[in-house]
C-alpha cells in the first residue's frame, strides 16, 4: 500500500461554479512515484512531470493529484467529494500494487478531443445511435457512454478506413481500469 490515509483540509464552493463543491485533502504519504503509472492507465489524464501533477476528469468530478495532496472539484456536495477521494485512494493503491505490469508514461499524453473523433465519423446525424448529432456521439464515445458499434453507418464498407483509424485513435488513449467510480 502506497497511500495509507488522507485528511480533509478544506471544503468550499468552487470558484468556477458556486453550485459545485471542492474538497482538498492532505496525504499521509508521498504519491509521486505512482503518478506516471496512473498517467499510463487513466483515460485523458494530463501529467506534468516537472511539478509533479496529474489531472483527470471523471463523470463524478475533477481530480488533481500532487505528491502530498488531492483536490477534488466539480462535485455536488462534500459527501460526493469524500466518495471520490476514497475511490482515488483505492485507484492509487491498486495501481501501485500492479505497477510491475504497467509501463509508466512519463510525458504528457495528448488529450483526444471530440472534434478529433468527429473527423472520422460519417457526419450524417442519422440518430441511429440514439443521439441527435455525430458530435454528441463523439462526446459520448470519449466519456465511455457509447461504443464504436453504436454508430451503424460506421459498419458500412465506405467507412471501413475511418472506423479503423478511429479505433486506433481511441486505443492511443490508455483506458482507465475499472469504471469511473
Amino acid at each position: 500500500m502506497l497511500l495509507n490515509d488522507y485528511k480533509i483540509t478544506k471544503v468550499g464552493h468552487s470558484f468556477c461554479n458556486p453550485e459545485w463543491v471542492a474538497v482538498k485533502a492532505e496525504l499521509s504519504d508521498d504519491i509521486s512515484e505512482v503518478l506516471p503509472y496512473l498517467n499510463a492507465i487513466v483515460k485523458n489524464a494530463v501529467y506534468t512531470a516537472e511539478v509533479p501533477n496529474l489531472n483527470f476528469k471523471m463523470d463524478t468530478g475533477f481530480i488533481s493529484l500532487m505528491p502530498r495532496e488531492i483536490n477534488v472539484g466539480q462535485v455536488t456536495c462534500e459527501e460526493d467529494g469524500i466518495k471520490l477521494l476514497d475511490y482515488v485512494k483505492q485507484l492509487i493503491n491498486d495501481t501501485w500494487e500492479k505497477r510491475a505490469s504497467i509501463t509508466p508514461v512519463y510525458q504528457r499524453k495528448e488529450e483526444i478531443k471530440a472534434k478529433d473523433v468527429l473527423d472520422f465519423l460519417p457526419k450524417t446525424n442519422c440518430r441511429e445511435c440514439g443521439l441527435p448529432t455525430c458530435f454528441a456521439f463523439a462526446v459520448a464515445l470519449l466519456k465511455g457512454q457509447k461504443r464504436l458499434q453504436d454508430c451503424s453507418p460506421l459498419s458500412k464498407p465506405e467507412f471501413a478506413e475511418d472506423k479503423e483509424a478511429l479505433a486506433r485513435l481511441l486505443q492511443s488513449v490508455a483506458s482507465e481500469e475499472g469504471n469511473n467510480g
